[in-house]
């Protein structure tokens, strides 16, 4: 089915993208920074990391969780949006949310549509 592997692939590109804008901003093009780079790294990156390897297994509790997180996202790159320095990031962490967010929606709606079919197909099958 298509749409779900377009949607996987929305969801893990969104994961990766906000990942590597993360480490690359606050990594080397910030300008000034009120906490120390390392500990914005960690404090964005970790919840990242620990969704990474279900979103790559396809896991649809994964994708609904990430649809959770994404909120978050979305909240912290409105906050930069209003500071003119951190406008950039805050309009690629807001769109890579809304990313995350529509991926896993879609994948988990896909999915169900996907295991409803096979069920159907199972039940007709056996009578």
């Amino acid at each position: 089915m298509k749409a779900l592997r377009y949607s996987y692939l929305l969801s893990v590109l969104s994961l990766l993208g906000m990942m590597i804008l993360v480490i690359v901003w606050n990594g080397w093009l910030a300008t000034e920074q009120s906490v120390p780079k390392s500990f914005e790294i960690a404090v964005f990156c970790i919840p990242l990391v620990l969704f990474l390897r279900g979103i790559l297994n396809g896991k649809r509790a994964m994708h609904v969780a990430l649809m959770v997180l994404a909120f978050f996202y979305f909240m912290a790159g409105i906050s930069f949006v209003v500071t003119p320095v951190e406008r950039a990031y805050g309009v690629a962490m807001t769109l890579l949310s809304l990313g995350m967010y529509l991926g896993g929606y879609y994948y988990a709606k896909n999915h169900d549509k996907l295991a409803q079919a096979r069920l159907d197909a199972e039940e007709a099958k056996s009578e």
